[in-house]
């Protein structure tokens, strides 16, 4: 895998390190962790986050403490008190005790729950903000913080061996709910907006959540559909090597529009029916 702003998903990494990848696969995993800070520092911290699920389960699997007698324990003590404030006068300041403590209670959950009720509503105006901004078409190229994309390894002769035509893989609902989500796009609007990949399976993109944005069908001349015959075009120009496969990654994550504009040579998307293998010039 050449170096470039590219990464292995999360999932793979996870893979590769428990030895579950083809060793074809793993290896070249393992050359991009060489040369990759980024995705060798993620791997480290996927390997922590589960050592320490791992530990915290079984700390609290074995600590767990047993409903009743903590309670029993509870109980006695509070009758020891009780009966032992009655003998010497003070019930009246242990009451005050503990209805300072239920006060308190009461005001911590009010609290808490005006806390709650305006970040909600907060929370709702941004993302009826969001949306209306999302649906003007701002979403056309993602926000490459949140989508930078990635890929998993594969050859030019992965992608284009085989069939002419391959199945995209359909992103599960979840992760499309996560996606719409990330974006502030809330409730999710499927009818609107394509969670799309940034660089198409055909290229060897991963159906990872930093690969995937919601991408608008309508409201902008920079749509799903346009997007659509560069993932083709780029495809067909890969497997007939006119472009390697790394070059067409790197192009399509970094600025889909500027790629389209650069492989088409035009400034304005061609009709939605043009074939991308017809009379335009290639690269």
């Amino acid at each position: 895998m050449k170096e470039n702003n590219l990464h292995v998903a999360d999932e793979q990494l996870l893979l590769h390190a428990s030895g579950e990848l083809r060793s074809s696969l793993s290896a070249q995993i393992q050359a991009h962790l060489d040369s990759c800070q980024e995705c060798k520092g993620r791997l480290v911290e996927l390997e922590g986050r589960q050592a320490e699920f791992g530990e915290a389960r079984r700390a609290w699997a074995a600590d767990l403490p047993s409903r009743v007698e903590p309670r029993a324990r509870l109980e006695a003590r509070l009758a020891e008190l009780a009966a032992r404030d009655r003998q010497r006068g003070w019930l009246p300041s242990a009451w005050s005790v503990v209805t300072a403590h239920r006060q308190a209670a009461v005001f911590a959950g009010v609290a808490m729950a005006i806390f709650l009720v305006v970040a909600i509503r907060f929370r709702g105006a941004a993302g009826g903000a969001e949306l209306v901004t999302a649906a003007a078409g701002r979403w056309e190229e993602p926000d490459l913080r949140l989508t930078p994309g990635a890929t998993i390894p594969v050859t030019e002769g992965d992608i284009c061996g085989g069939a002419e035509e391959r199945a995209v893989p359909v992103v599960p609902v979840s992760l499309r709910r996560k996606v719409f989500e990330e974006y502030g796009v809330t409730p999710p609007r499927p009818d609107a907006y394509e969670v799309d990949y940034l660089i198409t399976p055909e290229l060897g993109g991963a159906t990872d959540i930093r690969n995937l944005w919601p991408e608008p069908y309508q409201n902008t001349v920079w749509n799903a559909h346009v997007k659509d015959q560069l993932e083709e075009r780029l495809h067909r120009m890969v497997c007939h090597g006119d472009v390697d496969l790394a070059t067409a990654q790197h192009d399509i994550s970094s600025d889909w529009i500027a790629a389209y504009r650069k492989y088409f040579h035009v400034d304005k998307p061609i009709s939605g029916d043009a074939s991308v293998d017809g009379s335009l010039p290639r690269t």
